[in-house]
């Protein structure tokens, strides 16, 4: 096996190195979609996607004809997405969402599947709500979806390494290749972080077993905690679901959505 060293975080694209597998990752997985369409047609205008990545969530509601702005700190992921449509899609913008300056307001602004746990210091996920109140228009709503807090986020130390998936990765530039995803987590509760490690395994016929890591950190944010770094960006949470079919957030949950609305619209 030929490791690969571990994605840098710190300078340049965080996620270079695992963009081509991030599809893969996320293929067949339309969980929350039904979702996002049903709000976006209540919205009735384009609709902002912060942390949008390959296109997963954008590139469904432009399909519905939303128009879609999708920004991402990733120019490798935006690659992606940029290529899996011709035209008639997403505008993609390159940038890191804590500092975002459109110049614009949207009804519906989203921030989809964990997005926000990458905003490891407090400071970073008060810049980002920030961000998202200075693109919410008057009378929009904002949804933030990460995962819910669970009892192993707060024990510390490693956990086992598992195996989510292998699945047959086909390439229209290169010969297919069978990948396997691992993942391995260390619980920091003191910071409310998780240290995540992520290994793809790629297996080509004709060539040996290639591994290539990232290495990031996760918030673990609490219902509260989220209220609250709303309400000091002067967003008022409207509602709190554990679920997509916006059920209300119960303990075992393993989603946490949080729907906001501008201040003056929620008070």
């Amino acid at each position: 096996m030929t490791p690969a060293a571990p994605a840098p975080q710190s300078a340049g694209d965080p996620f270079v190195a695992v963009a081509p597998f991030y599809a893969l990752d996320l293929e067949g997985y339309d969980a929350d979609i039904a979702l996002y369409v049903e709000l976006a047609a209540r919205a009735e205008g384009p609709v902002l996607e912060l942390g949008s990545g390959t296109g997963r969530v954008a590139l469904a509601l432009a399909a519905e004809g939303h128009e879609v702005v999708g920004v991402d700190i990733s120019e490798a992921m935006l690659d992606i997405a940029r290529a899996r449509v011709s035209s008639n899609g997403p505008e993609w913008v390159h940038a890191d969402l804590r500092t975002l300056e459109l110049g614009r307001q949207f009804p519906l602004v989203l921030v989809p599947l964990g997005g926000l746990q990458h905003m490891e210091e407090l400071d970073d996920l008060r810049a980002a709500f920030d961000s998202v109140r200075r693109h919410l228009a008057p009378g929009g709503l904002a949804v933030v979806d990460v995962e819910a807090p669970l009892p192993d986020d707060f024990a510390p130390g490693p956990q086992p390494l598992i195996e989510h998936w292998t699945r047959n990765w086909e390439r229209p530039d290169a010969p297919p290749a069978l990948v396997s995803k691992f993942v391995n987590v260390e619980a920091h509760p003191s910071s409310s972080t998780r240290s995540v490690t992520w290994h793809f395994d790629i297996q080509t016929p004709e060539a040996p077993l290639r591994r290539v890591t990232a290495q990031f950190d996760l918030r673990t944010t609490t219902p509260g905690e989220l209220e609250l770094a709303g309400a000091l960006a002067g967003l008022a949470a409207s509602a709190v679901w554990g679920d997509y079919e916006m059920s209300p957030f119960d303990d075992g949950d393993h989603r946490l959505i949080v729907v906001f609305t501008p201040e003056e619209d929620g008070s």
